[in-house]
């Protein structure tokens, strides 16, 4: 071990135990200079992984506990192989192996699923080039699967009110987490760790930190979303947390019992809390609003993520295609 780096490998010149105690400290000064040798690639990928990556995660990545459950996979896996061990060919396997793989609920993995693993794998191997720790990234010979996992699920008006209706007794406390998804666009996470120094009812904004683009933004307050606001604002005292746990006070970190015996009373099981998001989003077009405008509300880095929102619900869409039919030829087919 050197600076938290597990290194392995044979010094094949070693005659006796003192040569190679004398290697090996020749090694140690080469890597501490920054100097290349052939120990380059030799340490063991796993130790390098749980070691030096998996608290540099912790440190930069909100999704560092995901990181985390992929390492243990990588572990089943690979073992201990170094580095130099693993070529993309070994990759390739393990993308096919791991999508033949069922999930641990017995569901069929997706392409996506697979394809986050191996991101992870390359964002390791390229920590690892930086720290001099091995000289190339195998993964990236690696084509990652083709997604296509895009919904289009969103609330009718109709389902939005038995959705709404079923938040009653103990689940009545998490109403107006869905009702904030669906009047601000906003994710599970961000809508979940909002404290009230985040609202500015002076503004009438919601102000979203830590986000998941690393880009914060303000989303403005409609008349639902701060009548809302006021209820809880006058409940907790507006200090901490604004969806505090009953049993801890702390932010609540988890609603997927409660919403999901509340989907199911509504009779919409297939529905994902994530589907609120897209339902603002669906409603905004259909209203109108133009992509930029959608984007900077979901807070999108991409316009070609803002775009699954523009279907043909849109209003300015219909309204668009409708424009190109001429009262000419309208007044040619009303006379036949």
């Amino acid at each position: 071990m050197i600076d938290g780096i597990r290194y392995k490998g044979r010094i094949r010149k070693a005659r006796s135990k003192k040569s190679a105690l004398d290697a090996e400290a020749d090694i140690r000064q080469k890597i501490a200079r920054g100097e290349p040798s052939e120990t380059i690639g030799s340490a063991a990928f796993i130790g390098y992984a749980e070691d030096v990556f998996l608290p540099w995660s912790m440190d930069n990545k909100k999704t560092w506990q995901d990181d985390k459950y992929h390492i243990r996979t990588f572990r089943q896996y690979f073992g201990e192989k170094t580095f130099n061990e693993i070529t993309p060919a070994q990759i390739e396997k393990f993308k096919r192996d791991r999508f033949k793989c069922p999930t641990k609920f017995g569901r069929p993995r997706t392409p996506a699923s697979v394809n986050r693993e191996v991101e992870l794998l390359s964002k390791i191997f390229n920590l690892a080039i930086r720290d001099g720790v091995t000289a190339q990234n195998p993964c990236k010979g690696v084509r990652t699967y083709r997604e296509d996992n895009e919904r289009t699920r969103y609330l009718t008006e109709e389902e939005e009110a038995r959705l709404l209706a079923s938040f009653n007794g103990p689940r009545e406390h998490l109403r107006p987490v869905v009702i904030l998804a669906i009047y601000t666009g906003m994710r599970r996470g961000e809508i979940l760790s909002r404290e009230w120094r985040h609202i500015d009812f002076g503004l009438g904004v919601i102000r979203v930190t830590r986000t998941k683009t690393g880009r914060d933004r303000s989303i403005p307050m409609n008349e639902v979303v701060r009548a809302e606001l006021l209820k809880l604002h006058a409940a907790t005292g507006g200090v901490g947390p604004v969806f505090p746990s009953m049993k801890t006070g702390e932010a609540l970190v988890e609603i997927k019992k409660g919403f999901a015996a509340a989907r199911a009373a509504a009779g919409t099981p297939d529905l994902h809390f994530h589907d609120l998001r897209h339902t603002f989003g669906t409603r905004l077009a259909a209203n109108g609003a133009s992509p930029f405008t959608i984007a900077e509300l979901l807070g999108h880095s991409d316009l070609r993520m803002t775009r699954r929102y523009t279907h043909a619900t849109s209003q300015s869409l219909r309204a668009a295609v409708n424009s190109l039919a001429s009262e000419n030829y309208l007044s040619q087919i009303s006379a036949k």
